[in-house]
C-alpha cells in the first residue's frame, strides 16, 4: 500500500521533475508552425521519459511492488499515447510526433498502429532516423529479422549513433530470446556489425 502511494504522489510530479532528458528534443515553433502541436508532443515525452526512469527502477524489484510499477509504467505511457496522438492531429506533417507516437503504440501492444506510424513518419520524411531505429526494433519483436537488418544498413550509413543504438537493442533482445539458435545467431550478428561500425557514444532507451 506504501509503495502505491508514493507511485501516486510521484505520478502527478512526473511533468515537472522526473522526465529524464528527451531524445529527440521537440521542435521550436516557426512561422506557420502550430504551436499547440509542439506542447502536446513534449508533455508526450515528459511521460515517456518518466516511464523509463521507472522501467529502470522497476527491474530491482519482484513480486507486487513490480506489479505496481508495471501498472504505473503502464499509466505513463497511456498519457504519452494521448498527448502525441493530440500532437499529430494538430499537426498531420510532425513527424518527429508520429514516430513518438509508434514507439509508445508498441510500449502499449498495439503493433499495428504502431507500425502505421512509423510508416507516417517515414513518409514525411524518409531519413529520419528515429523512426527507422524504432521501426527496425519492431521488425525485430514481430520477428521480421530481414527487415531489421535491411533497416540497420540504411543507419550505419544515415546515422552511426542510431545504428548503434539498434545493435544495443537487437543485443538486448537476444537475451531475452526463448530460440537459443536465434538468440546465437543476433549477438553474433550485432557482435560483427559493431566491430564494422567502430566506437560510437550513444544514448540507449529502455525498450
Amino acid at each position: 500500500m506504501k509503495m502505491q502511494w508514493m507511485l501516486i504522489l510521484i505520478l502527478t510530479l512526473s511533468n515537472s521533475v522526473l522526465a529524464a532528458p528527451s531524445k529527440p528534443a521537440p521542435r521550436k515553433p516557426k512561422e506557420g508552425q502550430n504551436e499547440a502541436a509542439i506542447r502536446h508532443h513534449k508533455e508526450g515525452l515528459r511521460h515517456r521519459d518518466a516511464a523509463w526512469v521507472y522501467e529502470e527502477k522497476m527491474s530491482g524489484t519482484e513480486g507486487e511492488d513490480r506489479e505496481t510499477y508495471a501498472r504505473f509504467i503502464q499509466d505513463l505511457y497511456n498519457r504519452a499515447l494521448e498527448e502525441f496522438a493530440k500532437a499529430t492531429e494538430q499537426d498531420s506533417t510532425y513527424y518527429q510526433a508520429f514516430s513518438s507516437l509508434g514507439y509508445v503504440k508498441r510500449k502499449t501492444g498495439d503493433m499495428d498502429g504502431a507500425f502505421a506510424a512509423y510508416n507516417r513518419a517515414l513518409t514525411l520524411n524518409p531519413n529520419y532516423a528515429e523512426a527507422i531505429e524504432y521501426r527496425a526494433e519492431a521488425y525485430l519483436i514481430m520477428g521480421q529479422v530481414e527487415e531489421m537488418k535491411k533497416a540497420y544498413g540504411v543507419l550505419a550509413a544515415l546515422n552511426r549513433p542510431h545504428a548503434a543504438r539498434l545493435l544495443t537493442f537487437v543485443t538486448q533482445w537476444a537475451d531475452g530470446a526463448t530460440d537459443a539458435d536465434m538468440a546465437t545467431f543476433l549477438r553474433t550478428w550485432a557482435s560483427e556489425q559493431k566491430e564494422k561500425l567502430g566506437e560510437v557514444k550513444t544514448f540507449v532507451e529502455k525498450w
